[in-house]
């Protein structure tokens, strides 16, 4: 019998309230702030020329996730995290005197609904810039013609796009890194099966891993390659029995958490032991505890932060202390790269300038070297030309292991090197 898996503003506050409280208050609000009332430095602001969201006192930005639809479960929790990490902004006064006001927009990782929610956000709402966590990127090109600055996870349309920047460093259509491959050879994979959803974005990444492995130097073989599992409801037995029938012995599942847990729970129906199987998004201790057994041994992977729990991690522990007092969770896949991308918004505002204009906060940011969203980031990103002219995707990667059902961190990254697929030669590392 098949089995199948189903994905499931801030507010005004006064004076005698704890921080914490405030915060959660701001974070937990459904609607936008109300504009503040005018400050000093405010006052200053109207001398400069007028830009797309920014007045004197305020600066409009939009926040893009699927709140709706198959791919919602995997992405609770992103918007949350960046009101949280601007409420903190605004607890200090806001960017040059300025507070941040973030409106949400459902895309429900669907292609048509993000154009539309993009259209309206630009049009209607007049956003400055966007911050964004999801699986789709068909509003990019509108993105792209208007030059909105747009931070957060990678999609394919930050390897070209000049205003985009992924916070976890910016990805390529064809270069990857092997780092997830270094890691399955550590637990002694040798045959791998390569499952992917059939997003854009995360059926390129897959496909790539695939190419990469010659020149990896892992001495892997690849036993499967699918690139189409749904990103909703799908099969899980006829995955898990193309895995037994390949041959492998390690599988590495680039989907939605649900996805990951519903393969993991059908291999063990199969009686299937795999030496190496490693999840993207597998660190949710509250997510592995419900599925039990079948995640036990297996290697999670965040969505490019440092997992929670690792000694020395200063930026970790400042965001998970911040998401606790909101009352928030921290531990989720998604949380941390939306925090940090939110993060990385409002650094790209401060190097706007006092007067910021969409071209004077991508011309600014494109400066950056070494950008780590407070310690929170494996290794330093930067958003000069490099491997890629956005700059040199991430090579590194930290990953938990699943022991007595709780997520491990390993005790350091694991980086690998980078791969252009198109020549089968590396390129860093």
């Amino acid at each position: 019998m098949s089995r199948k898996f189903t994905s499931r503003g801030a507010v005004a506050v006064t004076g005698g309230l704890t921080s914490a409280l405030v915060l959660a208050l701001a974070v937990n609000s459904a609607g936008a702030a109300p504009t503040p009332a005018p400050t000093s430095k405010a006052n200053a602001n109207a001398a400069c020329a007028p830009s797309e969201g920014i007045t004197p006192s305020t600066i409009t930005l939009g926040f893009f996730s699927p709140k709706t639809g198959p791919a919602a479960a995997n992405f609770a929790g992103g918007e949350a995290a960046a009101r949280l990490r601007v409420a903190q902004e605004n607890a200090k006064g806001g960017v040059n005197g300025r507070k941040i006001v973030l409106i949400g927009y459902d895309d429900q990782a669907n292609g048509q609904t993000q154009t539309t929610m993009a259209t309206k956000a630009l049009q209607s709402d007049k956003v400055f810039g966007i911050i964004m966590t999801s699986a789709t990127d068909s509003a990019f090109p509108t993105f792209k013609t208007n030059n909105v600055p747009v931070t957060g996870f990678n999609v394919l349309a930050m390897a070209n796009d000049r205003n985009t920047f992924s916070v976890v460093g910016p990805t390529a259509p064809t270069i990857i890194s092997t780092a997830p491959l270094e890691r399955l050879k550590q637990a002694g994979v040798a045959n791998v099966a390569l499952i992917s959803h059939n997003s854009p974005s995360a059926a390129a990444g897959m496909t790539n891993t695939s190419k990469s492995i010659p020149a990896s130097g892992t001495g892997l073989n690849q036993a499967l390659l699918i690139t189409d599992e749904a990103q909703g409801a799908h099969d899980a037995t006829s995955t898990a029995l193309r895995i037994k029938n390949s041959g492998a012995d390690g599988a590495y599942m680039s989907m939605f958490v649900d996805g990951v847990v519903s393969i993991a729970q059908a291999l063990k129906q199969q009686g299937v032991s795999l030496k190496g199987s490693m999840g993207a998004g597998l660190v949710d201790p509250a997510v592995i505890a419900k599925a039990a057994g079948p995640l036990e041994g297996m290697i999670g992977t965040t969505y490019g932060t440092i997992p929670a729990g690792v000694p020395g991690a200063a930026g970790m522990r400042t965001y998970i202390n911040g998401m606790k007092a909101a009352g928030l969770n921290p531990y989720g896949a998604t949380a941390p790269v939306a925090f940090a991308a939110a993060d990385l918004m409002i650094h790209g505002l401060k190097l706007a300038g006092k007067c910021p204009t969409r071209a004077s906060f991508v011309d600014n940011l494109r400066k950056v070297t070494s950008y780590n969203a407070a310690g929170m980031m494996p290794q330093t990103v930067s958003f000069q030309p490099g491997v890629t002219p956005m700059g040199n995707p991430n090579r590194c990667s930290w990953f938990v292991v699943i022991k007595n059902g709780v997520p491990v961190p390993d005790p350091k990254a694991t980086c690998g090197k980078l791969v252009d697929t198109t020549t089968g030669k590396v390129v860093l590392g």
